[in-house]
């Protein structure tokens, strides 16, 4: 019984991984850009993303210097032109005060007969040269990210 969970538990980290494969932020998530343990993930799959048409949410927070934090960025955009899917792509560049907010999201292409999202954000922390990062993946049957964008208001 022992290997039969433990096979399975290897297959459901095998497929998670490949999630993301052939993406550059993909080097994010698996934690060769920067160590796993400076970053908080969060993998979410079943009924609790069904009221958003999705079935895979990966996402990483970390706080970086303001040199990764571009660093990231260049790779998810990299990723939006490489892999661009039929959706939308959307880049909105906020400045408020001292603080720059970046918000970045696009559908990339797709995985299978899901649609794929990649989504970025950072800002500012405190005072220091710091920036909080989070990058998250999606996939599911949703059709495009404004219809994601819809769903996640309602």
């Amino acid at each position: 019984m022992k290997k039969v969970i433990m096979m399975f538990l290897m297959l459901a980290v095998s497929f998670s991984a490949s999630a993301q494969s052939g993406l550059k932020i993909n080097d994010l998530f698996e934690g060769r850009i920067i160590p796993q343990e400076k970053m908080v993930e969060t993998r979410v799959r079943g009924k609790s993303l069904a009221k958003y048409q999705l079935t895979y949410y990966r996402s990483v927070r970390l706080v970086v210097a303001k040199e990764e934090a571009e660093r990231l960025l260049q790779l998810v955009e990299t990723d939006a032109k490489g892999h661009f899917a039929s959706g939308s792509d959307k880049s909105q560049k906020t400045v408020f005060g001292k603080e720059h907010n970046i918000t970045f999201k696009t559908q990339v292409r797709k995985q299978g007969d899901k649609n794929c999202f990649l989504c970025y954000q950072s800002f500012w922390r405190g005072n220091t040269t710091e920036r909080e990062v989070t990058v998250i993946y999606m996939e599911g049957p949703v059709r495009s990210l404004e219809q994601l964008e819809e769903l996640m208001k309602n």
